[in-house]
């Protein structure tokens, strides 16, 4: 079997579900459009998401895909349609389980939970074209805390996976703080850049 590749996305808000916005023919739509041709042409067997909106605890995770639950409008102050936006798609139990088996074996405190996948990752993925993608789509939490190590070993445990035929899906940006970009008119930094 084939090593799957990893992505690293960025998602931003709903809005890049806005055709207006964000034309079919523009960079970032065709860009995205792409990966989600590029990743179904591969047929894999499954596929992880890693967002950076789904946090547990500071050195426990939890991994979604139990069972279907609705999405999560993870966003505020956007036009209601976007709280109506859907993003069919399968779960799996044994993926899930399969996920947990990893950390547990390196010891790391796991729950696998019935939760729907957040805005940084069906938005991103919706635009990829990946809605009703043949594969299915669970999600797994970073860890509550900005420890780099534990991270990059949360990346390493799961890039097993890939030689199991699954996608995994890193979903973010460098700089996420909108309450601090639009609410603050001072010209000091904050104490965390």
């Amino acid at each position: 079997m084939t090593t799957m590749p990893v992505y690293f996305v960025s998602h931003g808000g709903p809005n890049l579900l806005d055709d207006t916005e964000y034309p079919p023919n523009g960079a970032i739509a065709s860009g995205l459009r792409a990966i989600g041709d590029e990743i179904k042409a591969l047929s894999p067997r499954g596929m992880v998401v890693v967002s950076g909106h789904w946090e547990a605890g500071a050195s426990s995770l939890q991994v979604s895909g139990i069972r279907a639950e609705p999405l999560i409008y993870d966003f505020y102050g956007f036009p209601a349609s976007y709280y109506k936006q859907q993003f069919s798609h399968t779960v799996d139990p044994q993926l899930s389980q399969r996920v947990a088996e990893l950390f547990k074996a390196q010891n790391v405190p796991i729950d696998t939970v019935a939760r729907g996948l957040d805005h940084g990752a069906w938005v991103v993925l919706k635009k990829a074209g990946l809605a009703n993608a043949p594969f299915p789509i669970i999600q797994l939490s970073l860890y509550k805390n900005e420890s780099m190590d534990m991270h990059v070993q949360l990346g390493e445990t799961l890039a097993e996976l890939r030689k199991e035929g699954i996608v995994v899906v890193g979903s973010g940006m460098a700089v996420h703080n909108l309450r601090d970009l639009f609410g603050s008119r001072s010209t000091s930094l904050r104490s965390y850049v």
